[in-house]
């Protein structure tokens, strides 16, 4: 199927936009979204000092505010620029341009919002915030993610070549999807955790410990500069984990990252001894990591 055939060309004229109805509706959203920016920019940029001056106030409460005001702006343009779009008629190319210049600049208001959670999630992984999680690291993909697939909105719907959007959105998709596999994502995890250990942040060793076997070489590395709240849980996690790994060798359950854990684990046996933690309580592997 032509998608570029598919039009509203079977739709009652009453039923399809012009140049008014397309000033008047994107016009009045345009309105609406700039004040909201506008009156909020001081909240959506205020990061550290906000959070300090606000009670009760988590770092974690302001990323996951921002990240979920983008998902909500995202989940109400995309489909009201999409349907805008293919509500317009044919005939009316200044209804066109005009419509190019408000969905444009609803784009660039959104991308305003984007860079506000972006900036709280980084605050909240960085040196000022608590460490990476899986629970952090996916939404910055997501992010990105819509950050490409806006912008090649605005390359081929903005453009009159809508066909070539959906596929493009759902082939950047996938190819977020390949680099994540070849980022590694549990291994990222553990290195920038270990990374802010090193300056003085805290290490959550629960946590990182029960990460996948990607982990497993990184936190192997870095045992040796863990004090011994963090060392012990990740010991135990590790420890545990490599009598799972020895007790289900086999090809069938063969992979590279299992392989690499096990060897390494193995190599490293003596230094996984929590004998060696006088305060680790033989359960002190299996903390929870809660999400300051």
């Amino acid at each position: 199927v032509n998608l570029a055939q598919i039009d509203n060309s079977l739709l009652p004229r009453a039923l399809t936009v012009g140049t008014v109805e397309v000033v008047v509706a994107l016009g009045l959203v345009n309105l609406l979204f700039a004040v909201f920016v506008l009156f909020q920019l001081p909240y959506l940029f205020g990061g550290f000092e906000l959070v300090q001056a606000t009670p009760d106030f988590k770092l974690s409460d302001n990323a996951r505010r921002g990240f979920g005001e983008l998902v909500a702006v995202a989940v109400l343009v995309a489909p009201m620029l999409l349907a805008s779009h293919w509500l317009l008629r044919r005939d009316d190319m200044r209804a066109e341009k005009i419509f190019r210049v408000l969905a444009f600049t609803q784009i660039v208001l959104l991308f305003v919002v984007m860079a506000s959670a972006m900036q709280r999630l980084l605050l909240l992984t960085g040196s000022l915030g608590y460490g990476m999680t899986e629970q952090r690291f996916y939404p910055m993909v997501f992010i990105i993610w819509l950050a490409i697939a806006f912008i090649w909105f605005a390359a081929t719907v903005l453009r009159g070549r809508r066909e070539r959007f959906a596929v493009g959105a759902l082939t950047s998709a996938l190819l977020v999807l390949g680099i994540i596999h070849a980022v590694n994502p549990d291994r990222f995890i553990a290195r920038t955790n270990i990374d802010l250990m090193k300056q003085g942040r805290p290490f959550d060793g629960g946590y990182n410990g029960r990460l996948s076997n990607d982990a497993v070489p990184e936190l192997i590395a870095a045992l040796p500069m863990m004090e011994e709240s963090e060392r012990c849980p990740v010991s135990a996690q590790l420890q545990m984990r490599l009598e799972d790994l020895e007790s289900e060798r086999g090809w069938l359950t063969f992979n590279f990252s299992r392989d690499e854990a096990r060897r390494g684990l193995s190599a490293n046996r003596a230094s996984l001894d929590t004998g060696l933690c006088p305060n680790c309580p033989p359960s002190c592997g299996s903390q929870k990591s809660v999400d300051p």
